[in-house]
């Protein structure tokens, strides 16, 4: 009870308000997303990776254990299920899961501030291998899909915080107005992007009729893909805060970007913006089942 009042239910509150607000006023959020995405979302990944820098061994670790599940989603959806009507949104649900703008705050509260680099290595691996070889599943173009990663900001601040930080460069010792300014960022950014995810969701129409398939995904993603997670974690050798972070990060609802890229490719959006309001809600569950699990 106590992992749910401390780190999820003030998470929950946060993304409710956000809801609120996005209901109650209809006006386009597009500058809202990019402040967040653009200022926020980077200075809090720079800033975390900068001061933890992860080994390299632990970022391979992290890559090979992401892949495992990666391939896990392929043989089931792609290969075993392709035939059936819903396999491409249930491997998009399965893919994309929120391991920022819900990944982020849920482990600095439940596991501590350090706990937020291992999450921001383990993002990066999940964005690399899901916007190359998971859209390119999609959209059978690799060569796309490598292009738009390199447009994402988030991969440039997570680089220059570990060049900064192997180097013995911390922003912590930057000049005082810079790292003033850095700090406020980045005290900010939690708050402001889990509001910022609720708002998103006020936007998403849930659709009844689809509810066993929605139902289906996001019971999936919250508890099949955790347990497999386990699986590699343990297969791999991860351990300690490592492994803890693995699991948690994995057992996250799924991304707005499942949305987005299902109504680029017209696979079925309205079923998958559902199932991100939904997994969304039951993670508050969920998430404290799994984090009990690992940090005992």
């Amino acid at each position: 009870m106590e992992v749910f009042t401390q780190a999820i239910l003030p998470l929950m509150i946060l993304i409710a308000l956000g809801y609120i607000v996005g209901k109650l006023y209809k006006g386009d959020a597009v500058i809202f997303s990019k402040a967040t995405l653009w200022i926020f979302a980077n200075i809090l990944t720079f800033s975390f990776v900068n001061s933890h820098p992860p080994k390299a061994k632990n970022v391979a670790l992290y890559a090979i254990s992401f892949s495992i599940l990666f391939i896990y989603n392929i043989i089931i959806f792609k290969v075993l299920a392709k035939k059936h009507e819903m396999s491409n949104v249930y491997f998009l649900t399965s893919i994309f899961g929120n391991t920022g703008y819900l990944g982020y705050p849920v482990l600095g509260l439940a596991l501590g501030q350090e706990a937020i680099s291992y999450g921001v290595i383990y993002s990066v691996v999940a964005m690399i291998v899901v916007n190359t070889f998971g859209i390119a599943f999609m959209t059978k173009n690799l060569k796309e899909s490598i292009k738009n990663l390199t447009k994402l900001p988030f991969i440039y601040a997570v680089l220059l915080g570990l060049i900064l930080g192997y180097f013995g460069i911390f922003w912590t010792d930057f000049p005082a107005p810079i790292y003033k300014t850095i700090k406020m960022l980045s005290d900010a950014a939690i708050p402001i992007i889990t509001v910022f995810l609720g708002v998103m969701i006020s936007r998403i129409k849930f659709e009844k009729k689809n509810l066993n398939a929605i139902l289906i995904a996001s019971l999936h993603r919250l508890m099949v893909i955790p347990a497999i997670s386990i699986f590699a974690a343990k297969l791999i050798g991860l351990k300690g805060l490592t492994y803890m972070v693995f699991v948690i990060e994995s057992a996250m609802p799924t991304a707005m970007n499942a949305s987005v890229i299902s109504s680029a490719l017209n696979e079925k959006p309205e079923v998958v913006s559902s199932e991100v309001a939904l997994s969304t809600i039951l993670s508050a569950i969920t998430l404290t089942f799994w984090i009990n699990l690992v940090a005992k």
